[in-house]
C-alpha cells in the first residue's frame, strides 16, 4: 500500500516539475505583450464608450438604447456609435473620444452635444520654409 502512495506521490512531484519547467520557459513576447495591451486598451476603450454614449442617449430620448446598430472605431482613441429606432427617435449618433468624453451626440436632426477636438499636435511648418 505504502508502495502505491510512494508512486502516486513521486508522478505528481515529477508532472509538477515539468510543468513548472514549461511554464518558465514559456515567455511572452514583446509582440505578444503590445498585441495584449492593444486588445485591453480597445476593449475598455470601447466598453466605456457604450456605457456613456448609451447614459446619453437614454437621457435624451427616454428610452434605453440596446446593441447600436452601427460602429466604428481607430480602437485607441475614439468610438463612434449609432442606433436606430431608439424610443421617439429614428437616429442616434454618439462619439466618444478618450480623454475627451462625448465630443457628438445627435439625436435625429438635432445635435445636443458637439465639441472639438483640442489641438495637440505641433504646429506645421508654413509653406516657404525650407530644411537644408
Amino acid at each position: 500500500m505504502e508502495s502505491n502512495f510512494v508512486k502516486a506521490a513521486v508522478g505528481f512531484a515529477i508532472l509538477m516539475i515539468v510543468g513548472f519547467i514549461i511554464v518558465g520557459t514559456t515567455k511572452e513576447t514583446q509582440q505578444e505583450k503590445i498585441q495584449g495591451a492593444l486588445l485591453q486598451t480597445s476593449g475598455m476603450l470601447n466598453s466605456l464608450a457604450l456605457d456613456k454614449c448609451t447614459e446619453a442617449v437614454r437621457k435624451e430620448v427616454g428610452s434605453h438604447p440596446y446593441t447600436p446598430s452601427e460602429s466604428s472605431s481607430d480602437n485607441m482613441s475614439y468610438v463612434a456609435l449609432g442606433w436606430k429606432d431608439v424610443g421617439s427617435a429614428k437616429h442616434a449618433e454618439c462619439r466618444y473620444v478618450i480623454d475627451q468624453g462625448i465630443t457628438l451626440l445627435k439625436i435625429d436632426d438635432r445635435t445636443v452635444i458637439s465639441k472639438e477636438a483640442p489641438v495637440t499636435a505641433a504646429p506645421v511648418a508654413g509653406a516657404g520654409a525650407h530644411h537644408r
